[in-house]
């Protein structure tokens, strides 16, 4: 049973919040690395613990990081603990239960915990977070009863004012951020504003979730396998691209804590945890090109030994010379660039603000000083074949300048984003359900595809991404031949650096487990 924090001043409270964070669902193929700690609960329960309020954090992949369970509902996996294992481990005094849910394509699964949650604890008030929540909020009201309430948007303030409002019986409608049942209808409060002092958030609660089976296996959505620790140092993104939810959540306001507090954190995760490595989780982590130089410098100046990665979606502008060669002597070691396309039309349609002779200058300047970098592809709905052919050709160019890694996904339509709403008013998504939701679980399973371009079948684009990665390595070992050794190498020693390296060797683990737990249930069933 996950350890209850207790309200200030009192061990035994009438009450406890538990907040909930669901297993990771992938398919057996899936390029994915979501087997990391669950940062935004973290941050609620850091919250919650700072307000002197009593709860408990049931984390279902931490608990059980090595189980994999067959879904009933379709042909994935669920990476953690078991619906019945999660509902077990519950407080009886749980009044306030808040799950967390930010892919939609999670949401199939979630509804029927939620089921299980409320036939067992059926006085109890059901909360969801995360963006799925945000972008839908009123689907979830109207097709799952058990849900009393969602928060939308960032949470920690709205989730805190929520819970003192629950329990003194206050008027929700003056709690902004909400959407909860009222006269037969979802009732959405006005929106919250984004936090403006984010140097005082409180920190993440990690101490409430078992972390060290994390750090054992080096887990995180960077490629370092050392003992590592997630990290946000800003929080928000300032661009518009039709395709992302972020607006919706998060608004277009970036906001960048004070380097210093920064670094104290990591510090103070050296000496807790024993930490090595730190994978920053923002959305847009290289915006201002001050921030990131007083960043590392203050690294730095501290003579700290350490790693980190910068695994999300990174932009060029602010990242030069001067940038890189700071970058990687603070320890910085893999970075993602993120211009989706090779297309200047298809950037255009997409309102994504990237110059891509930039980006391969920067590419460049960071290969230069030993940084691993990724590229992040999308092949958009609108897309046509002149702009797959020059999205083939700028990947060709990254390859030559050095790139160690590349993505190439299907678009994935998700509530909330301007492209996905443009796609459902021209009628070319079906509406929001199950068969939909479960869909979305196919967008990094190499083994298949779908296709939301008209101009593409599913096959097609299946094989448009193997021919796309096919590609890439292929010239990436002919221009640096050294290369595949290094790589097969690091592979099969599990020594990744970089992104691929460890996707890979992520894969080999999870497909062998499934095999092996196929064939023991088969021995078991012929017996």
């Amino acid at each position: 049973m996950p350890e209850i924090v207790p309200a200030s001043g009192d061990r035994d409270s009438a009450n406890i919040v538990c907040l909930l964070k669901s297993p990771a669902l992938l398919k057996a193929f899936a390029l994915s690395t979501l087997t990391a700690p669950p940062i935004g609960i973290a941050y609620l329960a850091g919250t919650l613990k700072n307000a002197g309020i009593a709860f408990q954090l049931v984390d279902a992949v931490g608990e059980a990081i090595d189980q994999i369970v067959p879904l009933d509902f379709c042909d994935g996996y669920a990476i953690g603990l078991t619906m019945d294992e999660i509902v077990a481990r519950i407080d009886a005094r749980a009044d306030i239960i808040g799950l967390s849910c930010m892919f939609s394509s999670s949401w199939p699964y979630d509804w029927r915990l939620i089921e299980k949650i409320r036939a067992r604890l059926p006085r109890a008030k059901i909360v969801v977070g995360g963006e799925h929540a945000t972008a839908c909020a009123r689907y979830i009201l109207e097709s799952c009863p058990a849900v009393d309430v969602c928060v939308r948007g960032e949470g920690e303030e709205t989730f805190l004012e929520l819970v003192r409002a629950l329990r003194s019986g206050g008027d929700l409608s003056k709690v902004p951020g909400l959407a909860f049942r009222q006269e037969g209808g979802a009732h959405l409060t006005e929106a919250r504003k984004r936090i403006r002092n984010i140097d005082g958030i409180p920190l993440p609660a990690w101490d409430q979730i078992p972390i060290e089976k994390y750090m054992e296996k080096g887990l995180g959505h960077g490629s370092s396998t050392l003992r590592s620790m997630p990290l946000m140092a800003t929080r928000g993104c300032p661009y518009q691209c039709t395709f992302c939810s972020s607006p919706q959540m998060w608004t277009t306001r970036w906001a960048a804590r004070t380097p210093a507090m920064v670094v104290d954190e990591m510090q103070f995760y050296m000496e807790r945890y024993g930490a090595q490595n730190f994978d920053l989780y923002d959305l847009t982590a290289i915006i201002k090109k001050d921030w990131i130089l007083a960043f590392a410098n203050e690294i730095l100046r501290r003579g700290m030994k350490i790693e980190y990665q910068l695994p999300s979606g990174t932009r060029s502008e602010a990242i030069d010379e001067e940038v890189c060669e700071i970058l990687y002597r603070s320890g910085c070691r893999q970075m993602n660039y993120a211009p989706e396309t090779g297309s200047p039309a298809t950037l255009a349609r997409i309102k994504k603000r990237v110059k891509l002779p930039r980006l391969e200058q920067s590419l460049r300047g960071a290969t230069r000083n030993g940084l691993k970098v990724m590229v992040n592809i999308i092949l958009f709905p609108d897309d046509t074949g002149k702009d797959v052919w020059e999205t083939f050709k700028f990947m060709l160019r990254c390859s030559w300048a050095g790139l160690h890694d590349i993505t190439f996904v299907p678009y994935v339509p998700y509530p909330g984003a301007e492209l996905y709403e443009r796609l459902v008013k021209e009628g070319r998504l079906p509406g929001l359900g199950e068969a939909y939701f479960v869909s979305l679980l196919t967008h990094s399973d190499i083994t298949s595809a779908k296709s939301h371009n008209p101009r593409f079948t599913p096959k097609q684009v299946q094989m448009l991404r193997l021919a796309f990665l096919a590609l890439f390595y292929l010239s990436s070992y002919l221009f640096r031949p050294y290369r595949i050794f290094v790589n097969l190498r690091n592979v099969a020693f599990n020594t990744p650096t970089t992104r691929g390296e460890r996707t890979l060797r992520l894969l080999i683990e999870r497909v062998t487990r499934i095999v092996g737990r196929r064939i023991t249930h088969a021995g078991g069933s012929a017996a």
